[in-house]
């Protein structure tokens, strides 16, 4: 596994907006209690860099969380283990479900990833385009995959990309249009390793999938499963 420390609100929200979307059960722990609490997070503002969570299951939590007592959260997402602390409740909203806790964004995120697996490269005649969008940018950038795994991909960009790519720059979306399969899929990005031709004036840059549901990371491996029978028919 590769160990992450996540600290610009980019990166935090989607790791929160993928607990949120998945459902994934979080482990609150109060000092006081010397207990887990079961949560889950229920909302994620971006702009107020604050999430909304569901009560803790035994009253201790409920106590420990509304007299602001700061909490450690665990949590397992698509198989990625996440960890952050220093968390405390700001408020409490009452909503037509019942009592919801807000908290602000923890200051780091430590998330593990997978590393990565085999990539294949894509036959240039298939020219697959990709288009990367990230929120905190002004416009999409476009670019040809170069080369897909099950974990990540590297983008070609017929220009030199400005303002650089930070490293683990956050995409919300990257959409690459698999014309084989006569589909597109959608899917958040995180910025790896670029690299500036200067002289040819294009830049390569590597990413890797994050937050990936499960249809769409089926889409994926189907896709790269295909390419591989390609290259061995092809004799590459």
């Amino acid at each position: 596994m590769d160990e992450h420390l996540l600290n610009r609100p980019a990166e935090i929200a989607s790791v929160l907006s993928s607990l949120e979307r998945h459902r994934s059960p979080l482990s609150l722990h109060f000092a006081t209690s010397g207990q887990d609490h079961a949560s889950l997070v229920l909302a994620v503002d971006r702009e107020k860099e604050e999430f909304y969570l569901d009560l803790p299951s035994l009253l201790a939590g409920q106590k420990a969380a509304e007299s602001g007592e700061r909490f450690t959260v665990r949590a397992v997402d698509q198989g990625v283990s996440i960890f952050f602390s220093g968390c405390q409740v700001k408020e409490v909203v009452e909503l037509a479900d019942g009592p919801v806790y807000v908290a602000a964004f923890p200051q780091q995120l430590i998330h593990n990833q997978k590393r990565d697996a085999f990539r294949v490269r894509i036959p240039l005649s298939y020219e697959i385009k990709a288009d990367l969008l990230a929120y905190e940018r002004k416009a999409p950038l476009m670019a040809q995959l170069v080369d897909l795994s099950h974990t990540g991909c590297q983008l070609l960009f017929s220009y030199l990309v400005a303002p650089p790519f930070q490293k683990r720059e956050v995409f919300e979306e990257l959409t690459l249009d698999l014309q084989a399969f006569e589909k597109k899929v959608t899917v958040a990005v995180e910025a790896r390793h670029a690299r500036y031709d200067d002289k040819k004036q294009r830049t390569l840059c590597g990413f890797r999938f994050i937050h990936v549901d499960g249809s769409t990371q089926a889409e994926i491996d189907r896709f790269v499963i295909f390419l591989q029978r390609e290259q061995r028919r092809l004799g590459l």
